[in-house]
């Protein structure tokens, strides 16, 4: 990518249902006249990037959730690596978007997932596009990796969970959103929620680097009273995300 190819850059990082504050946050810079040039997704993020980079308006996309259940999105698997997997979430989201492969979106969209042989974030930028989401939102051990091309991927959060730097040195500006937060008061009872919190620590020991390189970076309040399969409450999500945007516009407005 040529050097300051786009205008707006958007990042959007990890967190399970949290990822509806994705949605506030682009329906607030709607509203201001903020259109991303490209976005960068991990996990919950890819698929809001997905939905946006297809040109579905973020009210849109909210209405595609609207009676979904948890349940409705994964299973149980019949797997030795992972406990879940995504049965429909990947049929229902190949039908909103409407399109095969990265070339067909109408705005460009990174997607970051983790290849655990090499130990290395991968961005995925062309080619079809729903392996790569899905491998993208893959949480190691709770969901089964994704194959593509004869290689396993997981959650792009375990490497890059707000993936600024795919992006930065292509973008004048790049606002991140991080969505990844977690109650250091809750209680672990049972292995699936162990495994998830130790997911929630790796998430956020990686993102002091991108939150660095990014312009301005939104981080919606009180997200951790919301699990990262909560989305029913995916309004709630939203409203958080919605007003955190709002917030970032009036008091640091993008020159």
């Amino acid at each position: 990518m040529n050097s300051k190819l786009y205008p707006l850059g958007l990042a959007l990082g990890g967190g399970g249902a949290r990822g509806f504050a994705h949605l506030g946050v682009a329906q607030a810079l709607a509203e201001a006249g903020l259109r991303p040039d490209i976005i960068s997704g991990t996990s919950a993020g890819s698929i809001v990037g997905a939905m946006l980079a297809s040109g579905h308006t973020p009210l849109e996309c909210m209405e595609l959730f609207a009676h979904m259940k948890m349940r409705h999105l994964a299973k149980p698997a019949v797997s030795r690596k992972g406990f879940l997997e995504y049965s429909h979430l990947e049929e229902e989201l190949g039908t909103f978007i409407g399109v095969r492969t990265f070339e067909e979106l109408k705005i460009p969209l990174v997607v970051t997932a983790s290849d655990m042989n090499t130990a290395q974030p991968v961005h995925f930028r062309t080619g079809e596009l729903l392996p790569c989401i899905i491998a993208s939102c893959s949480i190691p051990v709770v969901f089964v990796p994704r194959e593509i091309n004869g290689k396993e991927y997981v959650d792009g959060g375990v490497f890059m969970n707000v993936p600024v730097r795919p992006i930065r040195p292509a973008c004048r500006h790049v606002i991140a959103v991080d969505i990844n937060s977690f109650d250091t008061t809750e209680r672990i009872p049972n292995m699936l929620r162990m495994a998830i919190r130790a997911f929630h620590i790796c998430l956020a020991r990686n993102t002091d680097i991108d939150h660095s390189m990014a312009d301005r970076v939104i981080e919606p309040e009180n997200l951790t009273r919301f699990g990262i399969f909560d989305i029913e409450h995916y309004q709630d999500i939203f409203n958080a995300g919605y007003q955190a945007a709002k917030h970032m516009l009036e008091v640091e407005p993008l020159n």
